[in-house]
């Protein structure tokens, strides 16, 4: 693939971050967009930050028409969030998000957007494939308004498709994990553990996951954009098949890290009052995007989790 110019927005965000040194590495050019002090570890002369939000309009405009690929990776995923500040999460997810995508059309640019597994709700249907049935729980739980943000923005590029020359690519994202990841299950769990802190769990910490590895991720992506015309204007699951409880990530770790932490559980009905749902379990499949591309993710648990927390306990001993 010949040198390409990459706008990246969350560019210092855990995916963002990885995704920009990937291109960098590739020998691309990327103008990453982010709120947060520049985190990049390659120096390239072909990497340009600014501090900037993705509310700015001008600005984007004036960067979307010096680019090939818009990435838009920026937004707030962290629980907490959708719990304490809804109207925050649907200004950035949706609302700025289908902002971006009008200026990339309107400059013919081709774009890559980040949604989530949330999409998928509470179905029970596993795997979950890209075109099955959605379960969303109500509008007065306000952790739905993450889920629903995302899948506005899908139903907008879908529109798009149908009414305008947009190209695409759409990537449903399962609990990506790895260095720099901040404020989710798998970071809290390895500091608290770490440190002989207690932790808490919501409800019982029987509800399942899958886990892949950020590398598996990075790779996923830009084999994608190697076969960017026979991938366009689809959605994509991006994820692994390895599933684990909470509770069993939590006793793994605190093996591991031969931890003294004990484990708490709060209990559901508090959760639902906060406007907190949880979801049993999450499995995608990824039948679709393999038939594209031959991608799987090959980073099994066992290393993932000791290249995670080698990560931390280094980063805590140079800060």
């Amino acid at each position: 693939m010949k040198s390409k110019k990459f706008l990246i927005t969350g560019c210092c965000g855990f995916i963002g971050s990885h995704w920009t040194e990937k291109l960098l590495n590739e020998g691309h050019y990327v103008i990453g967009i982010d709120i947060k002090k520049n985190n990049i570890k390659n120096k390239s002369k072909k990497f340009k930050y600014y501090r900037k939000s993705i509310t700015d309009k001008i600005f984007l405009n004036k960067i979307i028409k010096k680019v090939d690929f818009v990435c838009h990776l920026a937004a707030i995923a962290n629980p907490a969030e959708y719990v304490s500040d809804p109207l925050k999460v649907i200004n950035l997810d949706a609302l700025s998000a289908i902002n971006i995508i009008d200026l990339s059309v309107k400059n013919k640019k081709k774009i890559i957007f980040t949604s989530t597994s949330e999409v998928y709700g509470k179905s029970s249907k596993m795997p979950f494939k890209e075109n099955d049935d959605r379960v969303i729980g109500s509008t007065d739980i306000n952790r739905w308004c993450y889920s629903t943000s995302k899948s506005l923005v899908e139903h907008y590029l879908f529109a798009l498709k149908k009414t305008n020359n947009i190209e695409f690519i759409c990537f449903r994202l399962f609990n990506v994990y790895g260095p720099r990841l901040t404020k989710r299950v798998m970071d809290v769990f390895i500091n608290n553990f770490l440190h002989n802190k207690d932790i808490e769990i919501l409800g019982s910490g029987k509800n399942k996951r899958t886990y892949m590895y950020i590398d598996d991720c990075m790779d996923a992506f830009y084999k994608s954009i190697l076969n960017f015309n026979k991938m366009k204007n689809e959605v994509y699951n991006v994820g692994a098949n390895f599933e684990m409880s909470t509770i069993e990530l939590a006793k793994r770790l605190k093996k591991e890290l031969n931890s003294k932490s004990k484990i708490y559980y709060t209990k559901d009905k508090f959760l639902k009052k906060a406007g907190y749902e949880d979801i049993p379990r999450r499995i995608p499949s990824i039948k679709k995007i393999q038939n594209k591309i031959k991608w799987t993710p090959n980073t099994n648990i066992k290393k993932g989790l000791k290249l995670t927390i080698n990560y931390i306990i280094n980063n805590e001993k140079k800060s």
